[in-house]
């Protein structure tokens, strides 16, 4: 059965071939480059093997390195980067497609995947599932892309190895942020075990009035959309907040399902996510990407996106529960 951990495992040889090229190519502080990439792919690999407490001695290990690195990678500091993509391209041919001809594998993504979602149930041998049910949407997210690779390579033609260098030295470019999303998340579960959801669901259910359909949404909602924007990350949120409201009041008091709530109270959470410069991966470093000398441009630029999905998932979250609660008997 093809699960997580060969996804995984592809990740890992992916970022083990990023800390060989930032160390071959002197890509930026390629020793400190090197080491970073090559412990963030070793946790791909091996992390299940190796433990919680080996995993935390590696986070351990890969925040040294990023504080050895500083800042993200001036202008300056690219230069050595490009180098990764360079010998690739140098007789090789040129590859400026248009964005017509950009659009057809970006169209394979999504269609291959909702697709293997479908005709994942009966791919079967022996009996047995050839996917993970249980990790069915993961793992069609990344045989869509890997197709949309090979629909790219195949219409666009471009020398043997450009997709990995390009990618080596657009992770090397972005540098440590590309990891905050996961280190987030786990900092969620670290929330969830030390308890805080439990102190911070008895505390707003001391302060909050009972029974209030509209105050428990927006307390939610809200909640979710804050603490988002305090981490900078929603997956670091939403273990706080479902724990804390939705589950216990949401799901618990109204009868709501827990699928909708989740997924709304996520939403809410991206909501925050955008408004924020904690969300450094997402609203600084395209900044550094792009070169614009004000560091808050794109966060001005998803406000107001931003502002209406909060405001149009909370609507359906109170809808949702004002109409449950009008069914219950």
């Amino acid at each position: 059965m093809v699960g997580m951990e060969v996804i995984y495992a592809g990740l890992g040889l992916f970022f083990f071939y990023t800390a060989y090229s930032a160390v071959r190519h002197g890509a930026w502080r390629r020793a400190t480059v090197g080491g970073f990439w090559g412990l963030y792919g070793l946790i791909f690999i091996s992390g299940s093997a190796l433990g919680d407490f080996a995993n935390g001695l590696i986070i351990i290990g890969m925040t040294i390195l990023a504080v050895c690195m500083r800042t993200l990678p001036s202008a300056a500091s690219n230069r050595h980067e490009t180098a990764v993509v360079a010998p690739e391209v140098i007789g090789g041919r040129a590859v400026q497609p248009d964005m017509m001809r950009l659009f057809l594998p970006l169209l394979v993504v999504p269609v291959v995947a909702v697709l293997f979602v479908f005709i994942a149930p009966w791919l079967q041998w022996h009996g047995q599932s050839l996917f993970d049910p249980q990790r069915t949407n993961q793992i069609g997210y990344v045989i869509a892309t890997l197709a949309g690779l090979v629909v790219a390579c195949w219409w666009l033609r471009p020398p043997a190895g450009l997709p990995f260098a390009a990618g080596s030295a657009l992770v090397q470019r972005v540098g440590w942020p590309l990891v905050l999303p996961q280190i987030l998340a786990m900092l969620g579960g670290v929330y969830m075990a030390a308890g805080v959801n439990h102190q911070l669901g008895a505390l707003l259910m001391a302060i909050l009035p009972s029974g209030n359909a509209l105050v428990a949404v927006l307390g939610y909602t809200t909640g979710m959309m804050l603490v988002s924007a305090l981490v900078g990350n929603a997956f670091a949120a939403f273990p706080i907040l479902f724990g804390a409201l939705g589950l216990p009041v949401l799901v618990g008091t109204f009868g709501l399902s827990p699928a909708p709530v989740a997924a709304v109270g996520m939403l809410c959470g991206f909501s925050g996510t955008l408004l924020t410069p904690m969300a450094v991966n997402f609203n600084i470093v395209p900044v550094s990407l792009l070169g614009l000398k004000d560091r808050f441009a794109v966060i001005r630029a998803q406000m107001p996106a931003a502002l209406f999905v909060f405001v149009g998932n909370s609507l359906l979250l109170y809808t949702l529960t004002f109409f449950k609660g009008h069914s219950s008997p």
